[in-house]
């Protein structure tokens, strides 16, 4: 596993909380503007916060179409995009095209921001930032509805694509299997009918020199799916981190409260 860059979905929207995730030594945090209250910002605010720090951070957009969110995400400072909503090969080459300047693509060039602070300031900054941009930005798409898997071959085979990062809640859903499974999301991650698409993906990655990457919710199932070969590994969201140390503490105080109170 040590290859391997685990990371936090961060979809609060907290510039404060996205920080302390930063310097808490995850490899890399997702800030997830696709679900979370992020606006430009927002976003503007949490990625200043976390540029201190070594974490890489990546913003989730819209989805392919959402040409102005990647070009804040980037304009912005982030190292990358994870893209949703992946449905086909034109979704992709879209996806890509707005994260490259031309020729290459169709991202539209600007001066002063923060992605062009760390290569200088001024005309020489600039051009040093144009000359290198391309080759560094990630873009990350996601696997995650029935279209996208069922055509992989097609969507993973567009140049400049960093990352598939498989979203498995929604593969699941997209196929119905939240139905099959009475609406319970952890019997559906955990069935059978499941169980392929992990490796269908790592397969998928390897053909066309593609990192893998994967969602989770846990330490146990993250190195799993570490040992599997997934190279991106994100365990929680910052929200679910905090939810689940909150209940379980409070679990625990509770009887220990009550029984103090029944001795006295």
């Amino acid at each position: 596993m040590a290859d391997t860059s685990f990371g936090i979905m961060c979809a609060s929207g907290s510039p404060a909380i996205a920080e302390a995730v930063a310097a808490s030594g995850v490899d890399w945090l997702c800030i997830d503007a696709q679900h979370g209250p992020i606006t430009y910002d927002t976003l503007g605010n949490i990625l200043a916060a976390c540029s201190s720090h070594k974490a890489k951070v990546i913003v989730r957009v819209g989805g392919p179409t959402d040409k102005f969110g990647i070009q804040q995400a980037l304009d912005l400072g982030a190292h990358g995009v994870m893209v949703p909503l992946v449905n086909s090969r034109a979704d992709a080459e879209m996806a890509v095209s707005h994260c490259l300047f031309p020729p290459q693509g169709q991202r539209s060039v600007a001066y002063p921001v923060r992605a062009v602070y760390h290569k200088g300031v001024g005309g020489p900054g600039l051009s040093r930032y144009l000359k290198e941009a391309n080759s560094e930005v990630e873009v990350w798409l996601q696997v995650e509805t029935k279209s996208c898997f069922e055509s992989m071959d097609e969507v993973l085979s567009v140049p400049g694509i960093t990352s598939a990062f498989l979203g498995p809640c929604d593969l699941g859903i997209t196929y119905g299997y939240h139905v099959s499974n009475d609406y319970d999301i952890g019997a559906m991650i955990a069935s059978k009918e499941l169980s392929h698409v992990y490796d269908d993906v790592l397969q998928a990655c390897e053909k066309y020199k593609i990192t893998p990457g994967v969602f989770c919710i846990g330490e146990a199932r993250a190195a799993e799916l570490a040992s599997k070969g997934f190279k991106y590994v994100a365990y929680d969201t910052d929200l679910g981190a905090m939810m689940a140390y909150t209940s379980g503490v409070q679990a625990r105080l509770k009887p220990a409260a009550a029984t103090k109170e029944h001795v006295h």
